[in-house]
């Protein structure tokens, strides 16, 4: 499952975990998926964007593409972002 999850994107009260063939609805919080997932493969770019960093096929002009998206990094996870993909 965690395999599978290219990004996980925050939707007011819900988070929406993106994968290839589905998108599934959590009450979770960013936090809980920071505590719980790898920080070796998971990153937060964005208030409402945290995404796998085996899934990133491109970084253009301050923004992520994975499959058909481009997700924004805002200003504030910038720095931490770019030091961790080196």
């Amino acid at each position: 499952m965690l395999a599978d999850i290219l990004f996980i994107e925050g939707m007011r009260d819900y988070r929406c975990i993106h994968t290839p063939t589905s998108k599934i609805l959590t009450q979770q919080t960013f936090g809980s998926f920071e505590e719980q997932l790898l920080p070796s493969q998971f990153v937060r770019i964005h208030k409402s964007y945290m995404v796998s960093l085996s899934k990133i096929e491109s970084i253009e002009k301050h923004r992520v593409k994975i499959g058909k998206e481009l997700l924004p990094v805002s200003e504030s996870y910038r720095d931490g972002f770019y030091k961790r993909i080196g």
